[in-house]
């Protein structure tokens, strides 16, 4: 690095780590409760989401009817996710 570069933005140091790094278990279950609160205005049990990392599905234990409301908004659920977590630790499937 030369002196003439000037100043580096903060942001620019980190961009190895956001492609590699995965946001932990619970903080994406947090994230799709606040999520679904946000976009359909329904609060969902935090005992009754699930998170299994290696395949990326999230599990819900709901009824029916507001799992069907959740299928409905999925994408932008999941564009929402994206946006507050990073694609690395977004959910692939919700069932």
């Amino acid at each position: 690095m030369s002196r003439n570069e000037g100043i580096k933005k903060i942001d620019s140091l980190f961009e190895k780590y956001k492609k590699v790094l995965k946001a932990p278990q619970g903080i994406v279950v947090e994230t799709f409760i606040e999520v679904v609160q946000d976009l359909i205005g329904v609060e969902i049990p935090k005992e009754r989401v699930k998170y299994t990392v290696h395949n990326k599905t999230l599990s819900l234990a709901i009824s029916g009817a507001l799992k069907t409301e959740i299928m409905l908004h999925k994408k932008d659920i999941i564009n929402h996710m994206k946006g507050r977590l990073g694609a690395q630790s977004v959910p692939k499937v919700i069932i």
